[in-house]
């Protein structure tokens, strides 16, 4: 069967019909009826030698698989399309119909054959590039291989060299060992050299801290033009010494008088009022109050200077400079009074504290002359202190104040203040104040005025003093207590 089948691919009988028809189709129009005829005669009888060919082998094929060889196949394929008249045009298909369905099997047949070598061709390459990796991969192994021995070679020959220079090595740690011990002795020796050092140039800093302090104490102005070139190139001047030296001593003081002098006012207060909170508000009224009214007096008498020495300056350094400089040897305060009455007077006008009317503000005249005093000196420094300005119902600012033992810390507004915050030139927090945060604070309690029925004292109803004139300058009844 085998043999047969060859021959009949052998024959090419495919190709010579294929071959007939298309010369017949290119000649068809030109021949005579007679020629078409013969010619599609020959075709069929080409085409039945080629069925009959078929069968033979359709028969030696049946018999290889027995005597029901192929049974099924006859079954499905070829007793259908004999029952339909397979043979004949007419068996249900026309010749547009078959040779259309030829067409479509031809162009399956051919789409599968193109699919079926572009399948060959991507496995060829796939196959190209595999073998590719592989020879890769094969180079990688052998230089991998290669790097090993290197590597073990490398590592035989450092093992010889550290065997044979373990011995100096150890010399030179040993060598090592005795340099580090004397690095660590000579530095033992220098750290206390340089603690003697600190030490020394510590007690001359204090040294000459006092001195200063002695120095403007006792009003020697001139020892500080007398300092050492090394010294005095660490000050910026005359002014920043006695900033440094008398801030330090203000800072203190201010910190004092609210500790003692304040609880020593608030018992005052206590032996008269028993509203604690209403006492609390007296004592900020008079630290407001005295750092107001001796701003004020030191304003105007800081113009007098002003005004008195511009008439005589002369010299390498400026008006403001030389004010300063008078005002840091003769700036003391010597009419104490007259500013105290005038804190009487702003306190018994206070809009928001009230007291018994038989009971004088004249009880707290100490706390309010050292209150004076204080504000007086730190507004004659050459930069000067400031309380910061404290409202009621703000914000608490933690920066500025603390809170009392008795506050709502929950809380975040101010009830009332019971010591105002310190302050620099800058604005710097130098002693934190006191307040009193309470619910409710933002809803404000209700201004108590002093009582109508209060009668005042001449010292408290008088008008103000005419030595203080709206354009600041003083009455030459003040002018020697102030400049004496």
């Amino acid at each position: 069967m085998a043999e047969s089948l060859r021959r009949l691919v052998n024959s090419n009988i495919f190709s010579l019909l294929h071959d007939k028809l298309v010369r017949w189709n290119s000649t068809y129009l030109l021949n005579t009826c007679d020629d078409n005829v013969s010619r599609c005669c020959e075709i069929l009888e080409l085409t039945s030698r080629t069925q009959s060919q078929l069968f033979a082998l359709l028969n030696l094929t049946a018999s290889e698989g027995g005597a029901y060889g192929g049974c099924d196949a006859i079954k499905s394929h070829l007793l259908p399309w004999l029952g339909a008249g397979g043979f004949s045009a007419s068996g249900g298909l026309t010749t547009t119909s078959s040779l259309k369905l030829l067409a479509e099997a031809t162009d399956k047949e051919r789409q599968i054959m193109l699919m079926k070598s572009e399948y060959e061709a991507q496995l060829s390459e796939l196959e190209h590039d595999l073998n590719k990796s592989q020879n890769e991969k094969h180079d990688l192994h052998l230089a991998l291989e290669d790097s090993k021995l290197k590597i073990e070679s490398e590592r035989s020959k450092s093992l010889d060299e550290a065997i044979v220079s373990e011995e100096g090595t150890r010399r030179i740690r040993e060598r090592l060992q005795d340099a580090e011990d004397e690095l660590r002795r000579y530095k033992m020796r220098v750290g206390v050299l340089d603690e003697y050092d600190e030490q020394v140039q510590r007690m001359r800093d204090e040294l000459i801290a006092l001195k200063e302090e002695k120095a403007l104490l006792t009003g020697r102005m001139d020892y500080i033009s007398t300092l050492p070139p090394a010294i005095s190139s660490k000050m910026s001047g005359n002014s920043d010494v006695v900033q440094r030296v008398r801030q330090a001593n203000l800072v203190t003081r201010f910190s004092h008088m609210f500790t003692e002098e304040r609880m020593d006012a608030m018992d005052i207060l206590r032996n008269h009022c028993e509203d604690h909170e209403m006492n609390q508000r007296i004592i900020m009224a008079c630290v407001k109050e005295s750092f107001r009214c001796s701003q004020l007096a030191f304003q105007q008498y800081r113009t007098k200077v002003r005004s008195t020495l511009q008439l005589t300056h002369d010299g390498l350094e400026t008006l403001d400079q030389a004010v300063q400089n008078y005002i840091n040897r003769n700036g003391q305060l010597l009419d104490v009074h007259s500013i105290i009455q005038e804190v009487l007077s702003s306190l018994n006008h206070h809009p928001t504290i009230a007291y018994p009317p038989v009971v004088d503000f004249k009880i707290l005249i100490t706390f309010i002359r050292e209150l004076v005093k204080t504000a007086w000196n730190m507004a004659a420094l050459p930069s000067p202190l400031e309380v910061s300005v404290c409202r009621e119902a703000e914000l608490f600012d933690d920066l500025k104040y603390r809170r009392s033992f008795d506050s709502e810390y929950s809380a975040p507004l101010v009830n009332h203040y019971i010591w105002p915050a310190l302050l620099d030139h800058s604005g710097k927090v130098l002693l934190k104040g006191e307040a009193v945060t309470r619910r409710g604070a933002s809803l404000g309690s209700p201004r108590r005025s002093r009582s109508p029925t209060r009668n005042l004292t001449p010292s408290r109803s008088r008008s103000p003093s005419p030595s203080r004139r709206s354009n600041g300058a003083l009455t030459p009844s003040l002018t020697g207590s102030y400049l004496s």
